[in-house]
């Protein structure tokens, strides 16, 4: 299965190449959308090292002082519009 970085393919094309796929994206060469007929819903095969790069940049994310106000400012506009009170978080 070669080609760019980045493929999409439908679940039974997945299932022939899933060895060739998982070798490429366990070595960090892209991700793979994976499509099934008849359904809007798809899915990413992504490296584990990938997943963890995502998951460590949103915790750095998620403690700064910016995404805490962003945080606060979206909680204040939800409860607005649903007539329930503020509750903030620490």
């Amino acid at each position: 299965m070669s080609g760019g970085c980045f493929n999409t393919l439908s679940v039974s094309q997945f299932i022939r190449a899933v060895e060739e796929l998982h070798g490429q994206v366990a070595s960090g060469h892209g991700r793979i959308v994976i499509t099934r007929d008849g359904c809007d819903d798809v899915c990413v095969l992504i490296s584990k090292a990938e997943l963890e790069g995502l998951e460590q940049a949103l915790e750095i994310l998620s403690s700064t002082p910016d995404f805490q106000s962003m945080c606060k400012t979206l909680a204040s506009v939800a409860a607005s519009t649903s007539h329930q009170p503020v509750v903030e978080t620490a």
